[in-house]
């Protein structure tokens, strides 16, 4: 069969293409569209500098009363749980399954010639 001359060339880079799109939506799948930590606080409606010293808010030293894993958890509850886009679903699923699939089916061709090479069948 008659080739065009660079048939083979484009082929080549439209497969590199396909991968390198490929890559970049697997990598996009996994970005967050909102920040983990994202604290929805309504603004403060006084900053205290109208307010008599008494009412004025005070400078509190910080103490960490809670373990790290329930400040974990509180941080997940807070960024939205266990949410998981689809897209993300489709490529844990995908890459998980498709290399499965062509293991199996490399070990049965394996299998199957490693057979016919000794006479069993």
């Amino acid at each position: 069969p008659a080739t065009r001359p660079g048939s083979s060339k484009m082929v080549k880079a439209l497969q590199l293409s396909v991968l390198v799109l490929a890559c970049a939506s697997m990598a996009a799948a996994f970005a967050p569209s909102t920040p983990a930590l994202s604290l929805r606080r309504a603004p403060a409606v006084s900053n205290g500098a109208k307010l008599s010293p008494l009412c004025a808010p005070r400078a509190q030293k910080s103490v960490m009363s809670m373990s790290l894993a329930e400040t974990g958890n509180q941080a997940m509850l807070l960024a939205g749980g266990m949410e998981v886009s689809t897209a993300a679903f489709l490529a844990v699923i995908l890459g998980t399954f498709i290399p499965v699939v062509f293991l199996i089916t490399l070990f049965i061709q394996s299998e199957a010639r490693k057979a016919a090479e000794s006479g069993q069948e």
